[in-house]
């Protein structure tokens, strides 16, 4: 099973809208056939392996993170190809939560005279399958929360003055994870101030520590751009997102909000797609905005502020988890930005709560991976 894992890695950030699955084929203490499920090349893990067994699948054991499927998509029921194929035994670590299966594969294979065992490395599999089960379980994408600050604090000076508050490193562990997740997410204030690209500069020479995730993409690809613009204020400027290649997601308020239709339908769609949400006490519907963009295939979003957009995700309980890197600087002020804007929690018991924290020491800066305790 723990083979299974590592080639399920493999899928890491190019999977969506599947899951991560590795699938390991044993006969008689010989591994004989193993599979990767990669998105774009559609076989899935188990088939894969069973073609690289061959006969020698008869009789076998089959090791999955992942409970086999059961319905037709854009293959056949894998169900299907390991019942054909004569396995003996499926061995897989979790249910998968899709509505097609959730233990429909399980039944399926023992009627055919398989057995089934479920449970293996469970933890690891929701890990490893994180962005997916969030799809299935919490019906929106997995959403982690990243900013870099001050020792005190601060992701800017009270000028608004932010480059570069974290090292080198730390920015290019950053960029590993726009490698990884499918899209970005900011707000308007940050486009106006900053001006970033939102693009993904990793230099991949500078593996992406095993603490965070024990393989990483050695490829680059850019995540989609998702900006919350409630009035389409950053539509008609001349910005480095719109200079990159791929469209950028501006959620923006009903119709009514605009001041100007006909400007808005002037926009270039080669680089700007509209995405019309409700309002809620004046700002973009997330979870609105959040399951349009799983409808889109999106399974992870990483958020990259501002201080406001980080507060509406935590008050409304939809962040996962949090990666902050601390660099060894004082700003001071009480002007200077913190990253968590909002009314803030008024009691101590009120705070949000990390869990699983993992510190890791980048040259002078100290980054902390931690979940957000449910």
């Amino acid at each position: 099973m723990k083979r299974a894992f590592e080639l399920a890695w493999k899928g890491l950030g190019r999977n969506s809208p599947n899951p991560l699955v590795g699938c390991v084929i044993v006969r008689d203490g010989v591994i004989v056939g193993e599979g990767t499920h990669f998105f774009e090349k559609v076989s899935h893990a188990e088939t894969i392996a069973l073609a690289k067994a061959a006969e020698k699948a008869k009789g076998a054991t089959v090791y999955i993170n992942l409970e086999p499927c059961c319905h037709t998509g854009r293959t056949p029921p894998c169900t299907d190809a390991l019942i054909k194929a004569g396995v003996a035994r499926v061995v897989y670590s979790i249910k998968d939560p899709d509505g097609r299966v959730n233990g429909c594969g399980h039944e399926i294979l023992e009627k055919a005279g398989i057995k089934c065992e479920s449970g293996l490395m469970a933890d690891e599999a929701r890990e490893i399958n994180r962005f997916f089960l969030a799809v299935h379980e919490k019906n929106r994408p997995f959403v982690l929360l990243k900013w870099a600050m001050t020792a005190d604090g601060k992701i800017a000076t009270r000028s608004g003055a932010s480059r570069w508050i974290s090292n080198d490193e730390s920015r290019n562990i950053g960029n590993h994870l726009r490698n990884i997740f499918d899209a970005i997410l900011v707000g308007h204030t940050t486009v106006i101030t900053d001006n970033p690209k939102l693009t993904c500069r990793v230099d991949l020479s500078h593996p992406l520590p095993e603490e965070i995730f024990p393989y990483y993409p050695r490829d680059i690809r850019n995540p989609k751009r998702v900006v919350l613009d409630t009035f389409g204020a950053i539509c008609h400027h001349d910005l480095n997102l719109f200079e990159n290649p791929g469209t950028t997601i501006i959620a923006i308020g009903p119709e009514s909000e605009w001041d100007d239709v006909r400007a808005r339908d002037s926009l270039d769609g080669d680089k700007i797609e509209l995405l019309v949400c409700p309002l809620k006490a004046g700002y973009i519907d997330l979870e609105f905005l959040l399951e349009k963009l799983m409808e889109k295939g999106i399974n992870s979003v990483l958020v990259e502020g501002g201080s406001g957009v980080h507060a509406s995700f935590l008050e409304k309980d939809l962040a996962d988890e949090v990666t902050i890197a601390i660099g060894p600087k004082i700003f001071g002020g009480e002007a200077a930005q913190s990253p968590v804007g909002g009314l803030g929690a008024e009691l101590v018991d009120d705070a949000v709560k990390l869990t699983n924290i993992k510190n890791l020491r980048v040259g002078d800066d100290l980054m902390i991976f931690g979940k957000i305790e449910k």
